[in-house]
């Protein structure tokens, strides 16, 4: 089972939460979070599919499980 940054799991716990990329990218810059960027949002969301072999984010959740 691949690990997860603190970062990876903040980002997967927003999601989970029913926020949007859009959205979370907008919290992280209030709070001062980087990256914060909606494409590094994405970039990270795509790498951490990559890493667990998830095709869509609903595959990725199943996957990752509670975090």
């Amino acid at each position: 089972m691949p690990t997860l940054t603190k970062f990876e799991i903040l980002l997967i716990n927003k999601l989970k939460q029913g926020q949007t990329q859009r959205y979370i990218s907008e919290e992280f810059y209030a709070e001062g979070i980087k990256p914060h960027s909606l494409s590094s949002i994405e970039k990270h969301l795509v790498a951490i599919r990559a890493k667990f072999g998830a095709k869509m984010m609903f595959h990725l959740e199943v996957l990752v499980g509670p975090v």
